[in-house]
């Protein structure tokens, strides 16, 4: 009971509002994936690794920030606690409910977000570099690990059979890093790629992100969900695979 209730304390430190309400829809939807799991099989033990993956995933890519940002003089990230590899840290109520709801509802597209990490963008010395590397970090940590995952999957599909855990691991921890990379490289901020034009941009651009970022999240949802940007991502995903020679059927993207 203890150890519940340790638990329960962190869980109403990361969540002070409607606390109950959280963890009763979280027990709720817990509860609906075990149920899928144990008793329809509607979700196969490929999906399960692949949400773990990408919780992952994203954790470096937060990290990756945090510590850029520290590096360069601000030390509001590591002051939070969020310059750590433990995703509880990091976890957004809303950003991974999301990813969970779409996937019961059937879709193969998800998508979703950990808590962005502080920065004080006004702390980083020099300012215009600090700001670009702080905004590429995230991008920058999601390809190195797609890199090595490429690594572990030429040396592995030598080696061992295709079913073999290694290869799914390493399959879908390229995948999803490279999805998380190129996703984020969209010219909306609040999202990197927003953030890497605004850091090289001059006063009028910056100006016009500064207008729209309050919308920003908005903007991407409407993009992501009008059709066009499930064709083009997967057009761009397709051919970063291929340009590493890499072949994979792309049904959980």
């Amino acid at each position: 009971m203890k150890k519940i209730k340790n638990y329960y304390e962190k869980f109403k430190i990361l969540n002070p509002e409607y606390t109950k309400l959280k963890l009763c829809f979280l027990l709720l939807v817990i509860m609906s994936l075990l149920y899928m799991c144990v008793f329809s099989m509607g979700i196969s033990c490929d999906i399960v690794s692949a949400i773990i993956i990408f919780i992952l995933s994203v954790t470096f890519h937060e990290v990756a920030h945090g510590y850029v940002a520290y590096k360069f003089g601000d030390s509001t990230a590591k002051e939070a606690g969020r310059i750590t590899l433990n995703p509880i840290k990091h976890l957004d109520f809303a950003g991974m409910m999301l990813p969970i709801l779409i996937l019961l509802s059937g879709s193969k597209f998800l998508i979703g977000w950990l808590k962005p990490v502080p920065v004080d963008f006004s702390a980083l010395k020099p300012h215009r570099l600090g700001l670009f590397c702080v905004a590429i970090a995230g991008v920058v940590m999601n390809f190195i690990l797609a890199i090595i995952a490429l690594i572990v999957l030429k040396i592995s599909v030598e080696f061992l059979t295709p079913n073999n855990m290694i290869i799914t691991i390493a399959t879908y921890t390229l995948v999803i890093n490279l999805s998380l990379a190129i996703f984020n490289l969209i010219p909306v901020t609040p999202l990197d790629g927003g953030r890497i034009l605004y850091s090289i941009s001059g006063e009028k651009i910056k100006n016009f992100y500064n207008k729209i970022e309050n919308y920003g999240i908005v903007i991407v949802f409407c993009f992501v969900y009008s059709g066009i940007f499930a064709n083009v991502f997967s057009k761009i995903l397709t051919f970063c695979l291929k340009l590493m020679n890499v072949n994979i059927e792309l049904e959980l993207i």
